[in-house]
């Protein structure tokens, strides 16, 4: 909760007492000499009838998912056909306006609305109502605004300035811009992770909402881990547009009594211990024998790597090998595309889970905090091999030591299986074992390149990290239709406003497009993305 809410709520508590004076005060008085972050047990009989649906609902906003309400389909226009391919890990193969579409940068009103729709929008709304029945209910607020910040950093990495500060007052409001929302993710997580410190140091193995929780059970602690990763994630994305924060905050977490998440188990995910479903990229690559394929820049460098992850993450295509697709493809005639036919590899995600933060990710964080001289609890090569290690353990890879020794693979030039034209040389030639003596950049990359491995199939936080970074180097699409507003080796930097917001919400879009600072195209850059290219 923010310290604009904790006023609100004193204000609201003195106000209310002083008016009782005129008759009794003794009413109020258990209320008043209750410790605040030690729930009783009334509070903890009625969290779940008055606010677990609501914090159900905000779960299954942070990747929308076929739930019984929303549908794999949402997935597929929401990420799948955006940040997926953006990200360089899939290929969509739909054939909707023969290729012209949000994948060759041409902005589908549908596709490019729906972040906004699912995320933003049924986000924002569950949390509303999961605050107004909370009431005074700190540590569920606490996990409420830990939630809220999954969601829509999101939707801000998307679009950049959105309608933040006055959430629950009015959806046709004023935009604000990505530096403020940002530092307001600072401050409620911050706020957030002291509430659940306290209230998990007050009530020991109490759990919050778990029989609504299918990320985490109830467990208070993972939930301060994942708030503090969060926070880590959210504190690197800003490290070009403002360092000194960047750093302040990502040794704060790292620092906090209860810490980051270290254990592959205990990534954030929507956990299929207490919920069966199927991972909506399977079923999109179900739709018309393939709409999603293996990316070229994925087959570039799990290829040239020889990576164990490789068949966990993508079948064998029918005519032997592993083999994407480029992003941008122009035709009438999708066959050769479609997993039919053999020449490419589908996503091989049956058993994989909706992941929003995993365990790897956090240690490379810490090898690129650590790189940059900042205090994360060890040094860079500890870390990145970690993060490697990590990714073999959530993968089921087996072991990574012969991996991490590999001095000499490099990313594999492109070989289009199709035979339609796609051929195109690597476009780096970075290697796997860490190097001592390689400058600061280089080892960057090599962070980066295995993070974005790591995150697979995770496309929101890939696309957002390949903006803030440029790595690892990404194909570029083989056909641009964004009309000259962004060039083909930059790549996109931004999904467009909905149109919906320019009739609903005049104004406001229009102080979201001051705030940007650019044209609401696919070329502007979003504040944090600061980094010359």
């Amino acid at each position: 909760m923010t310290n604009n809410m904790k006023n609100i709520f004193k204000g609201l508590a003195v106000a209310v007492c002083f008016s009782a004076l005129l008759t009794s005060c003794t009413k109020n008085y258990e209320y008043f000499n209750t410790n605040q972050h030690e729930a009783t047990q009334e509070q903890m009989d009625r969290d779940g009838l008055k606010t677990g649906s609501f914090f159900s609902q905000m779960l299954k906003t942070v990747y929308v998912y076929n739930d019984g309400v929303n549908l794999d389909s949402d997935y597929q226009i929401a990420y799948n056909l955006l940040a997926d391919s953006y990200a360089g890990y899939l290929a969509p193969t739909i054939s909707s306006n023969n290729g012209t579409h949000c994948g060759s940068y041409f902005m589908t009103e549908s596709w490019r609305r729906a972040m906004f729709s699912f995320s933003y929008t049924k986000g924002v709304s569950a949390y509303v109502q999961l605050v107004q029945a909370a009431a005074e209910q700190e540590h569920i607020l606490a996990l409420a605004d830990i939630v809220k910040v999954a969601i829509l950093h999101r939707v801000t990495d998307y679009y950049g300035p959105i309608p933040y500060s006055m959430i629950g007052a009015d959806m046709n409001v004023a935009y604000d811009s990505q530096e403020d929302i940002y530092n307001a993710f600072f401050e409620e997580l911050g706020s957030a992770i002291d509430v659940l410190n306290d209230f998990k140091n007050a009530n020991p193995g109490s759990a919050l909402l778990a029989d609504y929780d299918v990320v985490y059970g109830g467990d208070v602690t993972k939930w301060i881990r994942f708030a503090n990763s969060l926070r880590l994630r959210l504190a690197m994305r800003v490290v070009y547009a403002d360092p000194a924060l960047a750093k302040v905050q990502a040794e704060k977490s790292v620092a906090d009594m209860t810490g980051v998440i270290v254990a592959a188990a205990d990534g954030a995910k929507i956990n299929k211990s207490y919920e069966i479903y199927t991972h909506p990229v399977t079923t999109i690559n179900g739709f018309n024998d393939g709409d999603t394929q293996m990316g070229a820049s994925m087959d570039s460098y799990l290829n040239g790597y020889s990576d164990p992850r490789l068949p966990k993450y993508f079948k064998e295509a029918g005519k032997g090998g592993y083999h994407g697709v480029r992003n941008g493809i122009h035709t009438s005639n999708w066959n050769p595309y479609r997993n039919a036919t053999g020449n490419v590899s589908a996503p091989n995600t049956e058993n994989t889970e909706l992941v929003w933060l995993a365990a790897s990710e956090v240690a490379f964080l810490r090898a690129e905090g650590a790189l940059r001289g900042w205090n994360m609890g060890g040094d860079a090569k500890t870390f990145y091999e970690q993060g490697v290690r990590l990714s073999f353990e959530e993968t089921g890879a087996g072991s990574a030591d012969s991996y991490l020794a590999n001095s000499t693979a490099t990313p594999a030039a492109f070989v289009d299986a199709t035979n339609n034209g796609g051929n195109a040389a690597a476009k780096s030639s970075i290697t796997i074992a860490w190097d001592a003596a390689a400058d600061t950049e280089t080892n960057l990359e090599r962070i980066i390149t295995q993070k974005w491995i790591a995150m697979y199939p995770n496309g929101c936080e890939a696309w957002a990290e390949y903006r803030r970074t440029g790595y690892p180097a990404l194909f570029p699409v083989m056909n641009n239709d964004s009309e000259g507003a962004v060039g083909s080796d930059l790549q996109i930097r931004r999904v467009p406003y909905p149109h919906d917001e320019y009739s609903t919400n005049a104004s406001g879009v229009a102080s979201g497009v001051a705030k940007l600072g650019g044209a609401d195209n696919v070329g502007t850059k979003l504040w944090w993305d600061k980094k010359p290219r």
